[in-house]
């Protein structure tokens, strides 16, 4: 890059020793302007908008301080080196109130300036790369005139406890208005690191990982390498919100579809196994891959029934076609549809049908 400085002395003699004597090519600078005092560099920086500026601190009628003052108003990013002859703790204080670059001592030591003028053409450098990063990561393509703005996002624990709660709770909309009034709030703070935002948008990306993992929704959990680092590496903080609304809708889908795939495989299960006196629902789930408090909580969302009521249901349904269709006795029905006491079979079967068993084969006895 090509650099412009600004030299400022009401002296002569110090500007032209600068102008002929520093190593101007091989920094990379290609335009040097002179002023003689802060009234003059003023309208100078106005016209040429200077990267340095190097300017003498004592000067008559404005001071090297005031002028820089003067300067950031309208030039924020030109950076100052100041040179005195005076070892004034005043003057060190507004230098460093402006944030200078660089405070040089006269008499003048052109390997010392040209040290500072390295330091700071780095510092700019440097300044520049991140800038370009954010205004990518925030800004995209497209060019903005405006700097960006300094404030710096800070996500706090609540707001991964509020998503994550809506997550777990199944409130689809809830979860992506959450998503995007972040976005919204991000957004606003182009001060932010990129890289603190990725690492937000990691832990946003886990809560989904966590709660597919609990809900065993694989299509999810087998691609957290790219959720969490392929697409992590995105360039823009839209391509990130635009992969956490994706992952929002796909895991809310899927959920609907495994809840659906939960009924059909409890209820087959149910069929081949309510025979068996001492099944139970935490024994299912850890036959189908579930955890017990989920699957019970998912087949009771899509059936409004809970497991258990399903197993009695069945159990009575072929109880009533063996009392009806058969000569077992009472006990080998019991029995035969998965309950080991007959007392509790009778009394649980005139409950849920209004008739003893032996009411119920008298009534049916010809029933086949």
């Amino acid at each position: 890059m090509a650099w412009n400085v600004l030299i400022v002395d009401d002296e002569y003699m110090p500007r032209k020793v600068l102008c002929d004597h520093l190593p101007w090519d091989a920094l990379g600078v290609t335009r040097i302007f002179q002023a003689s005092d802060g009234g003059e560099a003023i309208d100078m920086a106005r016209q040429h908008r200077p990267h340095i500026v190097i300017t003498d601190v004592k000067m008559p009628r404005m001071n090297g301080l005031q002028m820089a003052a003067a300067i950031r108003e309208f030039c924020p990013r030109s950076q100052f080196i100041f040179l005195s002859g005076y070892s004034d703790k005043e003057y060190l204080k507004g230098a460093i109130k402006l944030k200078a670059a660089s405070y040089v001592e006269k008499p003048i030591d052109l390997d010392e300036i040209t040290k500072a003028l390295k330091d700071v053409i780095a510092d700019i450098e440097n300044t520049d790369s991140r800038e370009a990063s954010r205004r990518l990561f925030f800004h995209g393509g497209q060019e903005h005139d405006t700097p960006l703005g300094s404030g710096v996002f800070q996500g706090s624990p609540a707001q991964l406890d509020l998503l994550s709660e809506s997550i777990r709770d199944r409130k689809e909309a809830e979860t992506e208005n959450t998503l995007r009034k972040m976005y919204r709030e991000i957004r606003r703070f182009e001060g932010t690191d990129p890289a603190y935002l990725r690492h937000f948008y990691r832990q946003i990306v886990q809560l989904f990982l966590n709660a597919s993992e609990t809900c065993n929704i694989t299509a999810i959990t087998r691609n957290a390498d790219y959720y969490l680092y392929t697409a992590a590496g995105q360039e823009t903080l839209a391509q990130l919100w635009d992969t956490l609304l994706e992952l929002s809708r796909k895991y809310f889908s899927l959920l609907v579809s495994e809840d659906m795939d939960i009924v059909s495989r409890v209820e087959r299960y149910l069929e081949q196994n309510y025979k068996d006196s001492g099944l139970t629902v935490q024994d299912m789930a850890l036959d189908l891959g579930f955890t017990y408090t989920y699957l019970c909580a998912a087949y009771k969302k899509s059936c409004d029934k809970t497991i258990n009521q399903r197993l009695t249901q069945l159990r009575i349904m072929h109880a009533r076609e063996l009392l009806s269709g058969s000569q077992k006795k009472l006990y080998e029905v019991a029995r035969a549809v998965g309950y080991a006491d007959g007392k509790y079979f009778t009394r649980l079967f005139t409950r849920e049908v209004g008739l003893s068993p032996k009411e119920y084969r008298e009534r049916h006895r010809h029933e086949t």
